[in-house]
């Protein structure tokens, strides 16, 4: 193998590019695989987060757009929230992830951009590198050795699943995350000189997105990602046909459409599911969507991503450090994952396991709850900030889980 790295990152998405500069600025060193000839595409997200937690993550306010007001929409009901100090916005995706890379490169870490990870190599029962294929005027396949692996590869856990019960430490199971359930996304980018640029709208209900939810989402400069999300297997209608009838009827939804054409389309995956039983094994950790580390209430994963990468970092460093890079070493990263977010994960995904079955008249129900939601609770549900008391109010009602 070539010289080593401590830590190999197969992904340069949010969780793998936080992960590197964190694990760079500890000293260590740390190269980024990444698959695309170029990081940021192709975007497969629509980019909606909230500006408090951007802040504190070091987002520079000049990548998101904020929202000022927020429409809920069913077949025949309607809630709105107004925000005269804006706390949701949308993300210019592409320009965050070059900056967390920008970052990442400035703290010492090294992306190697056409090169794929394709194998963990093991040894003695901890993995100690990756068969990475790189196209370069050719395809070649190329060993490289690490001390610590990091599997950020998306939902489909390329590394993980591959990854036999001697290294995962957990008895006769890999430490494949089994994910069977996922949110499916289609959206154009479009030029839409006279949309709204300060109001998001989120559209639910049979006739907009069975089993998932439409949306509009302004990000600056007179561009607007309209999209929908349809939870698989739960529905099998493919979001892209519902995505051309939503686009061509926007007007219905009070979306001043008039003018508006393509400049992109995106499509994408993410886990719809609890996050995965375990993290970590011997010399290998995996984080974000690889491990289903997004919240499934509404498919919201970067700033998700992010935080995770920066705790996947630290606690690979500190493994690095220690001189012990095996599961015990790395698993406070798992348990301080699911101290702090665990429990609000866990109810969004039994929120989001019951939401997908509701149709149109139950939607139109449960829109009159939201109506008795201030916009500042509003913000917190969609947050995934599941454990307040105002939701547990809300919940004795038992609305949430029939």
């Amino acid at each position: 193998m070539n010289q080593p790295s401590d830590v190999i990152i197969a992904g340069a998405g949010p969780a793998g590019l936080a992960a590197a500069e964190s694990i760079a600025r500890r000293g260590r060193s740390v190269t980024v695989l990444e698959h695309n000839h170029e990081i940021g595409a192709p975007i497969r997200t629509s980019g909606g987060s909230f500006i408090g937690e951007l802040r504190s993550l070091g987002i520079p306010d000049g990548l998101w757009h904020p929202i000022s007001r927020v429409r809920f929409l069913s077949a025949h009901n309607a809630a709105a929230f107004d925000y005269p100090e804006p706390a949701m916005c949308v993300i210019d995706v592409r320009g965050v992830f070059q900056h967390l890379a920008e970052r990442a490169i400035a703290a010492g870490a090294s992306i190697r951009l056409a090169t794929t990870a394709v194998a963990p190599v093991a040894a003695g029962g901890c993995v100690t590198g990756v068969i990475a294929r790189v196209v370069d005027r050719g395809v070649r396949d190329e060993p490289l050795a690490c001390r610590i692996l990091i599997d950020a590869t998306g939902y489909r856990s390329t590394l993980l699943k591959q990854v036999g019960p001697k290294n995962a430490g957990i008895g006769r199971s890999s430490m494949d995350p089994g994910f069977r359930r996922f949110g499916v996304g289609a959206e154009y980018d479009l030029y839409a000189p006279h949309c709204d640029q300060r109001e998001a709208v989120l559209v639910v209900g049979e006739e907009a997105a069975p089993s998932g939810y439409a949306w509009v989402f302004p990000w600056g400069r007179n561009r607007v990602r309209v999209g929908v999300g349809i939870i698989h297997p739960d529905s099998a209608a493919k979001p892209r046909d519902y995505l051309d009838r939503f686009v061509a009827h926007l007007e219905r939804y009070g979306v001043d459409a008039r003018g508006a054409q393509p400049i992109e389309y995106h499509a994408g995956l993410i886990p719809s599911e609890r996050f995965a039983r375990t993290f970590v094994g011997d010399g290998i950790l995996g984080v974000g969507d690889a491990v289903g580390q997004a919240s499934s209430l509404l498919g919201e994963g970067i700033r998700w991503a992010i935080t995770a990468g920066q705790m996947a970092g630290e606690t690979a460093a500190a493994a690095i450090e220690s001189g012990d890079t095996s599961r015990q070493a790395l698993l406070p990263f798992e348990q301080n994952w699911r101290k702090q977010f665990g429990m609000n994960l866990r109810l969004a995904h039994r929120v989001n396991q019951r939401i997908a079955r509701w149709d149109g008249p139950k939607w139109d129900s449960r829109v009159e709850l939201l109506k008795k939601l201030s916009p500042a609770q509003f913000a917190e549900a969609l947050k995934t900030n599941l454990t307040g008391k105002w939701l547990w109010k809300l919940a004795a009602s038992g609305a949430l889980f029939r």
